[in-house]
């Protein structure tokens, strides 16, 4: 085989060694970036979920609260219908206490 053979040869596997070296470092730079936005997406995908979380938390202690206030004012009516119902049989009750004592 000729010097210029071997020469030639040897040209050749070292720049097939630097490509490889370059391919090497190019697939980690690859994988690398690859990670850091695989890690940056489930991170948005963790703060839209706790977003969302924390909107449906308001919703439902809104429409708690608005279910509360529609119990009490219920429950203020039904007092309030009571209490005029007391009051108006206050008068007879009276008359009936009224008439024991006096035929006693």
């Amino acid at each position: 085989m000729s010097l210029e053979a071997i020469t030639e040869i040897r040209g050749v596997e070292e720049r097939m060694e630097r490509a490889k070296a370059e391919a090497r470092a190019q697939a980690q730079k690859l994988i690398a970036e690859a990670e850091r936005d695989g890690k940056a997406l489930l991170q948005q995908g963790r703060d839209a979920a706790a977003a969302a979380e924390a909107e449906a938390l308001r919703e439902a202690e809104a429409a708690a609260a608005r279910r509360r206030e529609a119990i009490l004012a219920e429950a203020a009516k039904d007092c309030q219908a009571l209490k005029d119902a007391a009051l108006g049989r206050m008068d007879k009750a009276a008359q009936a206490i009224m008439e024991r004592v006096v035929e006693s």
